[in-house]
């Protein structure tokens, strides 16, 4: 269980009696949608109606359209919330991440190579102002990967360097700015992208890292950000066999599991190891290297129980809420 008077959360009694009367309040159907975050279809409020109605989310993350568009969908995805909606945007490059007319500043790579982290910080707090002004109140951002290996496509861009400590602390500035412009961060990609060549929203991604290394290079980057006040973690569907290994030695090759499916890595580094006492979130739910492992009914509460709190997107919503 988390501590919610202590970092992130930071509750008053008040505020935690407040949530635990919510949840004490809610049934079973609204529990479960607690759990999903999920991508919109459309922006006619009888839809979105239906849609808070029947599933009762629990996230919901923008589409690329017009900022005004945007604007009013939020506003009426809350207006039909009974719990208060977590609304995301993908602020990692610039506001163009919470609505096609938003301003793109720069991607990772480019505010790196600056070496300043005022750079970083004005990313953060200029990108999620735009996305606060129209509702969204997380960025899945700051993306904390470290990028290693070349030939790694899918955050070749998106990461600020393949420097830890420049990593941990663009990162940390980034985080300070979205803070400061009202918005949340999902920090992404735990535990930790850029070492394999393979994009895991196509195939098995690896993290060859032992436990000195990862300790020493990602961990420091989320221990940063842990300690500065992290809200949420993303967690990655990416196998890190050698540190999985080192906690429990009986793990098998045949038995071992992308993150997030990794009681491992989600409980046992992430929140006793590190300390993280924030919301984790997974990535994307229908990437080929989080569901080529089982069938969705027994994938989804094994991700429960590896210490998953939130799924990014339904897969087939009857299925997944069933």
């Amino acid at each position: 269980m988390v501590n919610l008077k202590t970092k992130p959360f930071y509750l008053s009694d008040e505020d935690i009696k407040w949530v635990n009367d919510t949840i004490s309040s809610m049934t079973d159907e609204e529990k479960v949608g607690q759990l999903f975050f999920q991508l919109t279809a459309g922006v006619d409020e009888e839809y979105l109606k239906n849609l808070m109605e029947k599933y009762h989310l629990g996230g919901c993350r923008y589409n690329n359209m017009p900022a005004v568009a945007v604007q009013n969908q939020n506003a009426i995805l809350q207006k039909y919330a009974k719990i208060p909606l977590i609304i995301a945007c993908n602020t990692e490059a610039g506001g163009d991440g919470g609505c096609s007319d938003g301003t793109f500043i720069g991607n990772g790579i480019k505010i790196g190579a600056t070496r300043n982290n005022e750079y970083a910080y004005n990313l953060g707090k200029m990108s999620n102002a735009e996305a606060r002004a129209m509702g969204c109140n997380m960025a899945f951002a700051p993306v904390c990967d470290i990028h290693y290996n070349w030939e790694n496509t899918e955050i070749v861009a998106r990461a600020f360097g393949n420097d830890h400590e420049r990593v941990a602390q663009m990162s940390k500035a980034y985080m300070e700015g979205a803070h400061d412009a009202g918005v949340l961060c999902a920090a992404k990609h735990f535990p930790g992208n850029g070492h394999d060549f393979r994009d895991a929203h196509l195939s098995n991604n690896v993290n060859e890292c032992n436990e000195e290394d990862w300790m020493a290079t990602f961990g420091h980057v989320y221990k940063t950000l842990i300690d500065s006040g992290l809200d949420t973690i993303m967690g990655g569907h990416i196998l890190m066999p050698k540190y999985a290994k080192a906690i429990n030695p009986d793990l098998q090759d045949e038995d071992m599991m992308p993150a997030t499916l990794s009681y491992e890595i989600m409980t046992t580094l992430l929140r006793e190891k590190l300390g993280f006492n924030g919301m984790v979130v997974t990535d994307a739910s229908h990437m080929v290297a989080m569901t080529d492992r089982m069938k969705r009914a027994d994938m989804l509460p094994l991700s429960i129980n590896a210490g998953c709190d939130m799924f990014l997107f339904f897969n087939d919503p009857e299925e997944d809420f069933n």
